[in-house]
């Protein structure tokens, strides 16, 4: 009975305090965690970041651009809440905000184009604004369940 019981323990214990790991990658100034096994590929200012098992049209993608006084991605409703730009309903955005930096979050419904047509589907958007008149806008597509794993990166977002 001892025996099975810590048997039982121990699967019990390793099974609680198994989670993904993740590396630190870097865009200039800024880090995120991703996955250890997703794969980045750097093109300009971005990072593509994607599961190497995924398919090639699941995505998150991390930008860097000089800020504007005008967000692309967000608008302030008349309530005087943020709400992502979407074609479909609106939606509110997640808003994060530390001493550094400030950061909205949404999934809205968006439309994408490819060989076969015009496709509306849901989509991963974030916008995080430096006071020094920088931006880093996340987009990610495909299988909503990589969206969690999208905000997470996002969420892991520092400034070096």
């Amino acid at each position: 009975m001892k025996n099975i019981m810590i048997l039982f323990l121990f699967l019990f214990a390793n099974s609680c305090y198994s989670r993904e790991e993740y590396k630190s990658t870097f865009l200039e100034e800024a880090a995120i965690n991703i996955p250890v096994n997703w794969k980045v590929n750097k093109k300009n200012d971005c990072l593509i970041i994607s599961d190497e098992h995924a398919n090639s049209s699941d995505y998150l993608k991390l930008c860097r651009n000089s800020s504007s006084e005008k967000s692309d991605y967000f608008t302030m409703n008349d309530g005087g809440e943020w709400e992502a730009v979407t074609e479909g309903i609106p939606v509110l955005a997640d808003i994060n905000v530390t001493p550094k930096f400030t950061g909205m979050s949404a999934v809205i419904s968006c439309k994408s184009e490819d060989d076969a047509g015009y496709h509306s589907e849901q989509c991963f958007q974030a916008e995080i604004d430096l006071p020094k008149e920088t931006n880093f806008i996340f987009t990610g597509r495909g299988d909503p369940y990589f969206f969690d794993y999208y905000k997470s990166i996002y969420l892991s977002f520092k400034i070096r």
